[in-house]
């Protein structure tokens, strides 16, 4: 047993090899995960297919949640049985289509979406479902799901629902070095993040001016007062698709913010592993 790690115990068919994940769940076979599932946790990192204005990909949402979830998930299993699913990589986006390209859910469909991954999960024996979110997008739908899933199914499970970037507010503050926006769309944060995991994806430097984005551009401001929930038809589209410009963005301060929130992520993790079913 290698020091602070919980070895799983081997089953029959068990083909562990260096290259092998054994956190990763589309990695292990039927009778692997079968086995350790009923004292298992297994996370669904969550994320969305949509533009990201003109220096970011359309997957970054999907690309962020899964590089933070991956290295949470590899902490994580040095101590306990946490598992991970492969990302999903859409989500509810429908109010970036106005701003040319997106792959959305609506809401009703969404939400179905996230209540039978779940309820599959539990069937195939987790008592324990936590799902992570990386697109802002997803977040009320997420927690109607979790209430959902337990007080209107019946889920014999637990269900648990976070988006990365809430996992340490006060932490990741200090961390973000002045960033325009946290999480923010598209600008320094998640440039940051991108920069840091998959730079070769960040257009750098940006586009000319008028280079497929809307002819106003003007970064999005904060669109309403503090513990409101504000929507105005045509916002998204007045800001050229992104909350600030990207010009605080960096792969220093990236690398740090993406090691806070994998640690962090990876303590939440296990305090629902070792809690109350």
């Amino acid at each position: 047993m290698t020091a602070g790690r919980v070895d799983v115990p081997a089953g029959p068919g068990d083909t562990w090899t260096a290259g092998h994940a054994p956190w990763r769940l589309d990695a292990l076979t039927r009778d692997e995960v079968v086995r350790r599932a009923p004292a298992a946790t297994v996370v669904v990192p969550l994320g969305s297919t949509e533009q990201h204005a003109a220096r970011l990909p359309m997957g970054t949402d999907s690309l962020l949640a899964e590089a933070v979830v991956e290295r949470a998930v590899r902490r994580a299993a040095e101590s306990a049985d946490v598992l991970r699913t492969p990302v999903l990589p859409f989500g509810a986006a429908h109010h970036h289509l106005d701003l040319g390209a997106a792959v959305s859910l609506s809401i009703p469909v969404y939400l179905q979406v996230l209540a039978e991954v779940a309820q599959s999960l539990v069937r195939t024996g987790f008592p324990r479902v936590v799902f992570v979110n990386g697109h802002g997008g997803n977040e009320n739908v997420l927690r109607a799901a979790a209430d959902r899933l337990v007080h209107e199914l019946a889920l014999p499970a637990t269900v648990a629902a976070v988006s990365y970037w809430a996992v340490a507010p006060e932490a990741l503050a200090a961390a973000s070095n002045g960033m325009a926006a946290v999480p923010g769309h598209a600008g320094d944060f998640e440039i940051s993040l991108m920069l840091a995991v998959r730079p070769g994806l960040v257009r750098d430097p940006a586009p000319a001016a008028g280079a497929g984005e809307p002819a106003r551009r003007e970064p999005l401001a904060d669109p309403e007062p503090p513990g409101w929930h504000v929507r105005r038809p045509g916002l998204w589209l007045a800001s050229g698709g992104r909350t600030d410009d990207g010009s605080g963005a960096g792969a220093d301060v990236g690398a740090a913010v993406l090691d806070l929130l994998a640690r962090r992520l990876a303590d939440g993790l296990l305090a629902i592993h070792g809690g109350a079913r």
